[in-house]
């Protein structure tokens, strides 16, 4: 996380430790933008490659349980807390949690996204043949 801005490392680190993969967990991905003030940030898990065995060269979008309070917990305050299962924006086309509130004083718009943009590659590969 050297390249994430340090008040922004908090979030990350948060969001992180809320989330609980279902099977194969990646690491967790990044995106975020100043505009107007406001900060817009993205994170979602990575996809994962699967090597070996019969789904060999596969990509997976891990599956996840996010614990909304723990990550809400890390803003001194929230403003607006949403789902949106079915976004209507074809920019963002995966479902999402959303967060709008302020952060290290800095006005930022939170994003955990179901699973990562369509232009993400895998953040990891997994041995599926058990070797």
């Amino acid at each position: 996380m050297s390249d994430v801005p340090e008040w922004l490392s908090p979030l990350v680190e948060a969001v992180a430790e809320a989330m609980t993969a279902h099977n194969v967990p990646g690491p967790l991905g990044l995106r975020y933008r100043e505009e107007e003030g406001a900060w817009e940030v993205l994170l979602y898990l990575l996809p994962v490659e699967l090597v070996g065995g019969a789904q060999d060269g596969g990509v997976v979008s891990p599956g996840f349980e996010l614990d909304l309070e723990r990550v809400r917990s890390a803003f001194s305050r929230v403003d607006a807390l949403s789902w949106n299962a079915h976004p209507a924006d074809p920019e963002h086309d995966a479902p999402y949690v959303s967060l709008e509130g302020e952060l290290g004083g800095r006005q930022v718009w939170l994003r955990v996204l179901a699973f990562a943009p369509e232009d993400e590659g895998p953040g990891a590969k997994i041995d599926t043949a058990g070797t």
